[in-house]
């Protein structure tokens, strides 16, 4: 087995990116699928699902940091 040069396989090199493109798309239709279902009500009612979710968890992470800014700045903590 010979070892070619790194000069020599990037000439060698030539991508296809139309292919590539394509089963970039591929794979992330099959994620999205798997993810959010195929049928498009499904789809619909995992999506909002998944947006409920994240404004629920966004809202509680917001109160939290409210809350402990508040004790940070209004509690006077012994020796600090």
């Amino acid at each position: 087995m010979v070892k070619k040069n790194k000069s020599k396989r990037s000439q060698d090199f030539k991508a296809d990116m139309q292919s590539i493109k394509k089963e970039d798309v591929r794979k992330l239709q099959e994620t999205f699928s798997q993810f959010f279902g195929t049928n498009s009500d499904e789809m619909r009612k995992q999506s909002t699902r998944l947006k409920s979710k994240i404004y629920f968890f966004g809202f509680v992470a917001i109160i939290f940091f409210v809350v402990v800014f508040y004790l940070t700045k209004s509690v006077n903590f012994v020796g600090i």
